[in-house]
Order: C-alpha cells, then sequence, then structure tokens
C-alpha cells in the first residue's frame, strides 16, 4: 500500500511504499537525506510500541539493506527527447533522381521522320539516266594515254592535239548543236596513264569557256 508523503525542506510530494517508513532516505530534489513518517507525518520510532500477544516465539525475520545512502526512484515522468531528422541526405538524393529523369527523357526524345511506303502495284517512274554522249547537256573530253585529247558532243568527235585546239572546240560545243541545245556540263574521262598536268588543263578548259559543271572519271580503256 503507498501513500504521500513531502520533504520536509523542499516539499517535493512522493508517493512511497508503507515498507520504506521509518528509513533514511535522499530527497531526489534537494538531495536532504530525511526520514519517511508514516502516514500523517507520524515518526514511528516516537510511538511507544505496543506489546505483542502472548504466543509462540516467532522466527526473526531477515534483516534488510541499509540503502540510506541511496535515493529513492519516486517514478518521476522522463521528459521525452524530440529527435530531429537531419533531410540533407533526402535532398542530395532527390537532386540526383532528377538528373537521372531529366538525362534519360532527352535521350528518349528522338525526333523521327515518317517516310510513306512506296506502293508495290504502281509502275516505277524511275528514269534511267543517259550515257554523257547522248546526253545533249554534256560535252566529253577524252584524254588517253598519250595526253592527247578529243571532243565529243552529240553531233561529232573531232580529236584537239594541243590545249589552244581544246578550247576552240569547247567554245564550239558550247554555242549548241542544230537542234538549238546548248550544253552546260563538262565530264573529262582520263586514262590512268595520262599526266595529271593534261587532266587538270582539260578541267580548267571548261570553267574557262563557261561550264556550270566540270565532272572528273578516270578509265582505263578509251573507246
Amino acid at each position: 500500500m503507498t501513500f504521500d508523503f513531502r520533504c520536509p525542506s523542499c516539499q517535493t510530494k512522493y508517493s512511497v511504499s508503507e515498507n520504506v517508513i521509518g528509513r533514511q532516505v535522499r530527497c531526489a530534489n534537494c538531495g536532504d537525506a530525511i526520514v519517511v513518517s508514516g502516514p500523517g507525518g507520524v515518526d514511528p520510532s516516537t510511538q511507544e510500541p505496543t506489546p505483542p500477544p502472548t504466543q509462540a516465539a516467532a522466527a526473526p525475520l531477515p534483516e534488510k539493506p541499509d540503502d540510506d545512502d541511496e535515493p529513492l526512484d519516486f517514478g518521476e515522468k522522463r521528459k521525452d527527447i524530440e529527435a530531429d531528422m537531419d533531410m540533407t541526405p533526402m535532398v542530395d538524393v532527390t537532386f540526383l533522381l532528377l538528373i537521372f529523369f531529366m538525362v534519360t527523357a532527352a535521350f528518349s526524345m528522338q525526333k523521327s521522320l515518317e517516310i510513306p511506303k512506296p506502293n508495290q502495284d504502281e509502275a516505277s517512274t524511275q528514269s534511267v539516266p543517259k550515257e554523257p554522249e547522248d546526253d545533249p547537256s554534256y560535252v566529253t573530253v577524252w584524254v588517253d594515254e598519250n595526253n592527247t585529247y578529243r571532243v565529243v558532243t552529240t553531233e561529232w568527235d573531232e580529236e584537239a592535239p594541243s590545249e589552244q585546239e581544246l578550247l576552240r572546240k569547247l567554245r564550239q560545243a558550247r554555242n549548241g548543236d542544230s537542234a538549238g541545245n546548248t550544253p552546260t556540263k563538262l565530264l573529262v574521262k582520263a586514262h590512268g596513264d595520262s599526266l595529271h598536268e593534261k587532266v587538270v588543263s582539260a578541267l580548267d578548259a571548261g570553267t574557262e569557256v563557261g561550264m556550270e559543271q566540270v565532272q572528273l572519271m578516270k578509265v582505263e580503256e578509251i573507246d
């Protein structure tokens, strides 16, 4: 059974058991040594002992350990300690996830151009390209293994033994044929054994007479 007990020095109220009545303890608040009195503040040491009734001798009770120097635990409640969570690692993880999703989204955005599939039932409209000798817009200059020039158009095929003669025949071809077609392209077909200087002279001659396109082709045999 418990009862209320106050410290005489600091008037701190404790709830103690009857087992500690008469014992000297230390107050947990002020630290003074006090003797626990009975209910109502009565000190059992000042009371006259009541003569025991006549009965058989009882066995002596075992002595209790002397805990006068140790303060009793009166069941005071501990204050709750609020634990703060460190959010710094969570912020770092959030930024890493944000960067990851931004990078993966950029890789997944690929532009594409849809091209309609050709219809197999439709006839092919692709035209077969003409040979340069059969195309009135072309003038062909052959450079053989002997470094001799030959100018070929759709109407005539003549040899040009010198660079001056090559320029004259290219100007003649540039004036157009009898059908009114004016060539604008020059194709130089050079043999693999011809001199590089002769090939460059043929290309320069085409540019000099006003050809809009000048092309070069290497051949192994001259027709």
